[in-house]
């Protein structure tokens, strides 16, 4: 026999045994594509997108679009399956392809029917910007819920039907050995179609759908190209700060006629996750705020009616209340934008940021603001520093009344620094889920039975443990009001975003962050202690005439540096709220989940 006679021999039993292989391998692409087409489907069955032709119409056109790329993914895995001699080697391969694709499903699935949408780069900036804990807390308070069984439920059903495909190719197999070769053809070039075309152009209109990522791709496209553009956007935040130091000493920023004739304390508490909807100063029935109430009737505090924020997350939210960019500058970037730390450093305030929050995750507040400051701390656990010398469950609990060990005074300021005064930031965790961490036993005032309006079972459960932290929350806000009595406070306690707790009417088993009205509706107070009211009446004055009027969150900077009389070429007196040249009717815009700025609605 010849030596060619010897190699095509070989090479037929080789091809032959992989044949094999890779007929028991397809239930990979049944897997790939069910689960895949469900989840692109059920994007655009939650999409407010106007759909010319009825969802039936539009899902059979996705669906003609989609079955080949999907296709061609799961073919992809199942040749790659079939590539080891070894069962071990299959085993591994089928385990990773099977796991990666019910994962991309879960989250993704979780995603659509949680805030009606897929994965994307702003997505990717939220879990880039949480820790350790954050996400351990969020397994926490998802699992057992109704969408955690919901997708629990779907897997095992793609499972099975993988089973099914795979039961009917060992069934039939004498009836596909002779059709190996032309499907093994027809699988490769639908793979290398599938992957490689894009097609983009007739889906446009898709893009209210999702503006960085579509039911035009897959999870594992999204996944890895919505989460590098995140890291793109981390680098390019880094040199944009980087540039701004740099240009620090050129930031046309200055001081005018301050109204203030001393130095002053500015502080700014930023709260988390606390909504007007549970609280008692904003209608609540039951006593959520008592204190603040008291600080409230005895005319210490002034209450703003009518405060959204810009977002429903932290990241979308603060770095945008924390610049000067506003909701007018649409679709630019925010780090393009001075940041309030460094306009408060540059006329003259010394700086200090000290957090309840982890300070690590890429794009955290304090990797983004509070590295800026003069002075950064922390409560045990949060900051690099005290990170290090704890390991996963060994951190200490933490709680927000630990900041008030923290709280600093104008005594503080180091000698020579400060001429202004004093800017501190405090960046509390609120009232983030998981609710019932944030408060100690003795703040558990509130049971199932004292809420106004029942719900049942979980629902009631987690609303009274959230009614218990806005306890707390009242109680830290109003302590670190309390401290500062004898210091010349002007003080701002806002949240970043609100929380929809099965309050929500039209989507009554919700709870999360939504972008309507409900979910962005936050508290909103300022405080001047006695002696700056008494050196400031007019000041007072002025900001108790404006507590009724429409505010959004995103002018925060303009309003805080306008008050102190600081001037830039990004001034403008319509955004400062105690101007008497404030627009209140300028429209108010959230940006939703899927990047998009929205008109605020109801």
């Amino acid at each position: 026999m010849s030596v060619w006679v010897k190699m095509k021999t070989s090479l037929q039993g080789s091809l032959g045994a992989y044949g094999k292989r890779w007929r028991v391998s397809l239930w990979l692409p049944t897997l790939f594509v069910l689960s895949q087409l469900f989840l692109s489907l059920s994007a655009l069955y939650y999409s407010e997108a106007q759909m010319e032709n009825g969802f039936v119409a539009e899902a059979f056109s996705v669906a003609r679009y989609l079955l080949p790329r999907f296709l061609g993914w799961g073919l992809l895995f199942s040749m790659l399956y079939a590539i080891p001699k070894r069962r071990l080697g299959r085993y591994i391969l089928g385990g990773i392809f099977t796991l990666v694709t019910l994962f991309t499903f879960a989250y993704e699935y979780f995603l659509v029917r949680m805030y009606h949408i897929l994965y994307n780069n702003f997505i990717a900036d939220i879990i880039l910007s949480s820790n350790s804990r954050e996400g351990t807390e969020f397994l926490r308070a998802l699992w057992g819920n109704y969408d955690c069984l919901l997708i629990l439920a779907l897997l095992l059903m793609w499972g099975l039907l993988a089973w099914v495909a795979s039961y009917l190719v060992r069934r039939f197999e004498s009836y596909w050995v002779m059709w190996t070769k032309p499907i093994f053809i027809l699988s490769l070039l639908i793979s290398v179609y599938g992957i490689g075309a894009l097609q983009l152009s007739s889906y446009k209109h898709y893009r209210s759908l999702i503006i960085m990522s579509s039911v035009r791709s897959s999870s594992l496209e999204r996944l890895f190209w919505e989460t590098k553009f995140s890291l793109v956007k981390e680098e390019e935040i880094a040199v944009a700060q980087e540039n701004m130091k740099k240009s620090y000493s050129q930031l046309k920023i200055s001081l005018g006629d301050s109204p203030f004739k001393q130095p002053i304390h500015v502080v700014l508490v930023l709260g988390e996750t606390a909504t007007t909807h549970y609280m008692h100063s904003y209608g609540y029935p039951l006593p959520t705020t008592p204190r603040l109430d008291s600080l409230e009737s005895l005319g210490e505090v002034v209450r703003f009616s009518d405060v959204v924020s810009p977002a429903a997350t932290t990241i979308l939210s603060n770095t945008r209340s924390l610049t000067y960019y506003t909701m007018e500058n649409g679709s630019k970037p925010w780090y393009d934008y001075p940041t309030l730390l460094a306009v408060m450093r540059k006329v003259g305030y010394y700086t200090a940021w000290t957090t309840a929050q982890d300070a690590v995750g890429l794009h955290s507040m304090v990797a983004m603001f509070g590295s800026a400051a003069d002075t950064l701390q922390g409560i045990p656990g949060t900051i690099p520093d005290q990170i290090s010398q704890y390991y996963g469950d060994d951190r200490p609990s933490r709680i927000d009344g630990q900041l008030l060990n923290l709280l600093l005074t104008m005594k503080d300021i180091p000698q020579g620094k400060g001429s202004q005064g004093l800017f501190e930031v405090l960046h509390l965790m609120g009232c983030h889920d998981i609710y019932r961490d944030r408060y100690p036993a003795s703040f558990a005032r509130f049971e199932p039975k004292d809420l106004p309006q029942k719900r049942g079972g979980e629902k009631d459960k987690y609303i009274v443990e959230y009614l218990n932290a806005m306890l707390y929350n009242d109680y830290v806000v109003s302590s670190i009001i309390e401290r500062y009595k004898e210091e010349p406070v002007l003080l701002f306690y806002f949240s970043d975003h609100g929380e929809v707790i099965y309050n929500d009417p039209q989507h009554p088993d919700f709870r999360g962050r939504s972008s309507q009205r409900i979910g962005v509706s936050i508290p909103f107070y300022v405080y001047m202690s006695p002696q700056l009211r008494e050196q400031n009446p007019e000041i007072w004055a002025r900001i108790q005439g404006v507590k009724d009027l429409p505010y959004e969150t995103d002018l925060f900077t303009h309003t805080l540096t306008g008050l102190l009389g600081i001037k830039s070429k990004y001034s403008q007196p319509r955004y400062e709220l105690f101007n008497p040249s404030y627009d209140s009717q300028r429209p108010r815009r959230i940006i939703d989940y899927s990047g998009a700025i929205i008109p605020l609605s109801d």
